[in-house]
């Protein structure tokens, strides 16, 4: 099990003066862990938008990229 998991209840809130929650305190780690979550999740989202792109090869690609400086 994910270890953010395993601290899921271990947050705390900090609220205002009406008692609506304005922040969450978590764990070192369960935070590293969700860091960790949301960067995974936005690579595989770049990579399945990349997915259907032109591919070239790495001399092509060489190529293109000193033409552009």
């Amino acid at each position: 099990m994910n270890i953010a998991l395993k601290m899921l209840g271990q947050e705390q809130y900090i609220t205002n003066r009406q008692g609506e929650p304005e922040f969450i305190v978590l764990p070192v780690e369960a935070y590293r862990q969700l860091i960790k979550f949301i960067e995974d999740y936005g690579l595989g989202l770049a990579i399945r938008e990349a997915e259907n792109d032109t591919r070239y090869s790495k001399e092509a690609a060489l190529r293109f990229l000193e033409n552009e400086n």
